[in-house]
């Protein structure tokens, strides 16, 4: 065989894997696209796909899609339909019962559709241009997507006082031959300003996505450079500094149920209201009163795991900062889930989501309370028997100092030692048993007395000579306890018992 031919054997070979490698590219992307959209609206009430297209060709796809966002339309007119049907009767328990309590004696509800209408949903039209691979433009992969908000006149017009000729909105995603993608994001910098009613400056957000094939990891970067807001009327300025965000998270029991590390930081925040922010505020009997906030070098962190079939979360947000003229040296607010039965929740989480009951769609006519007494009925039973491995929930720490003193707060809220026997108690009665409620707190004695000056000029507070003799009636009723330069209390209830510092105030579950 000549060298010619052998060439033109090779180049034909070559033509045809990479068109069979294409075709092949195509057809996995449209039937990712097929799941993805058949899936999402399952996931909740609140997400509906109204109408769609996929015009592909050899090298490539147009796909678009309309999707509809809150509450549908027919919530307030058949809202039986849109939530799980009712548990058995021999199921309907007293947690039901107790959630609903009460309710013959309030005022009788206007039932009319109209008193019921959710706001009108907001539809949005996303365009993904698709090419296939193997080579997409100048990258090796299964496809590249190039996505845009659709727009028509009117809202164009409106999207160009924002943004001017910038697309508000695009993204371009890369697809591995495995199935697995990345996505990188941008929102485009807006601005408007209104004479008299004052200015809106957003520079902008980027993002980038990493998701694997099976739709179980996630990996995110996020980047905001920042806001500015200010009204004419009041004065008031808000600026919020450069922000940035990631995560590396673990899907598999459910993205309800993600686990995994994320963490953020915000450079800074500033508050400036000249004349005040109250409602009341600026007249004569309550004059406005100037509030300068500024926080900075703000962190936030959270980790959520599952062993052994128990989810546990946490979150801590902290910084420092000023108001007015106060310098907070620190600032903490931290808080956690402990033992909570994954796959019950996942459940809880799943029925909720799924109903426009649980979304608030139309509550107030009494069908919609029918229905989501319904739900509380069948969800009654998972609830309780997530009782039994002693869920626990609270805010760990909120503290604040301030020159060199620091004041704290924490409490939390469980059921603990719940058993089979327990179970079958009421919802009421099972908590009056088994709950526990614990909370702390402790408040420098130099900060009561500054607020007792500052509050005796307007005759607000009792003057500063009183406060003495009022944190010692405190002391003697048990109520408060001095420990160094700090006045700390303590409350729980456990075993049916209210104990106010340690001495018991009650006997409440027997």
């Amino acid at each position: 065989m000549s060298k010619k031919a052998v060439l033109g054997v090779l180049a034909a070979a070559i033509a045809v894997a990479y068109g069979g490698s294409t075709w092949w590219a195509g057809t996995q992307i449209k039937s990712s696209y097929d799941v993805a959209l058949g899936e999402l609206p399952k996931q909740t009430a609140l997400v509906r796909v109204i109408e769609r297209s996929y015009e592909r060709n050899f090298f490539g796809a147009v796909s678009t899609v309309t999707l509809e966002l809150g509450c549908p339309a027919e919530a307030a007119t058949a809202p039986a339909a849109s939530a799980p049907a009712a548990a058995p009767a021999a199921a309907t328990t007293d947690v039901a019962e107790a959630a609903t309590e009460g309710d013959e004696e309030e005022p009788a509800e206007d039932d009319s559709d109209a008193a019921a209408t959710p706001p009108k949903p907001v539809r949005i039209t996303i365009r993904d241009t698709i090419r296939h691979g193997p080579i997409a433009g100048a990258a090796l992969a299964a496809a590249v997507i190039d996505s845009e908000l659709v727009l028509d006149a009117k809202a164009q017009a409106e999207a160009e006082k924002l943004f001017g000729k910038a697309k508000p909105l695009t993204a371009r995603t890369q697809v591995g031959f495995g199935g697995g993608f990345t996505s990188d994001f941008t929102v485009a910098p807006a601005k408007l300003a209104e004479e008299g009613k004052g200015e809106f400056a957003w520079q902008g957000a980027q993002a980038r996505l990493d998701m694997n094939a099976a739709r179980t990891h996630l990996r995110y970067d996020m980047t905001m450079p920042g806001l500015d807001v200010s009204t004419a009327s009041k004065g008031v300025q808000l600026k919020m500094g450069k922000f940035t965000a990631k995560a590396d998270m673990d899907g598999s029991a459910g993205w309800m149920l993600a686990t995994g590390k994320s963490e953020g930081r915000l450079d800074s925040f500033e508050l400036n209201a000249p004349k005040g922010l109250g409602l009341g505020a600026g007249t004569e009997a309550a004059p406005a009163k100037a509030i300068k906030v500024l926080l900075q070098s703000i962190d936030l962190t959270g980790e959520a795991t599952i062993k052994d079939g128990l989810y546990a979360s946490e979150g801590a947000f902290k910084g420092k900062g000023k108001v007015n003229e106060t310098a907070i040296d620190k600032f903490e607010i931290a808080s956690s889930a402990r033992r909570i039965q994954a796959a019950g929740y996942k459940k809880l989480a799943d029925a909720w989501l799924q109903s426009t009951a649980g979304a608030g769609c139309g509550q107030r006519s009494k069908a919609q309370k029918d229905a989501m007494q319904a739900l509380i009925e069948q969800l009654a039973p998972d609830l309780k028997a997530m009782a039994k491995h002693s869920p626990e929930a609270g805010l760990d720490r909120l503290l604040v100092e301030i020159g060199g003193h620091s004041a704290e707060l924490s409490y939390s809220v469980a059921l603990a030692g719940v058993t089979d026997e327990d179970l079958q108690l009421p919802g009421n009665a099972l908590v009056l048993k088994r709950g526990v409620l614990k909370a702390n707190a402790r408040l420098p004695v130099k900060w009561i007395e500054k607020l007792a000056e500052t509050g005796a000029e307007s005759g607000r507070t009792p003057p500063p000579e009183m406060l003495a003799g009022l944190i010692e009636q405190g002391e003697a009723n048990g109520y408060v306890k001095r420990t160094g330069d700090d006045l700390v209390s303590q409350v729980e209830f456990s075993e049916g018992q209210l104990k106010l510092l340690g001495k018991p105030m009650g006997n409440f579950g027997k």
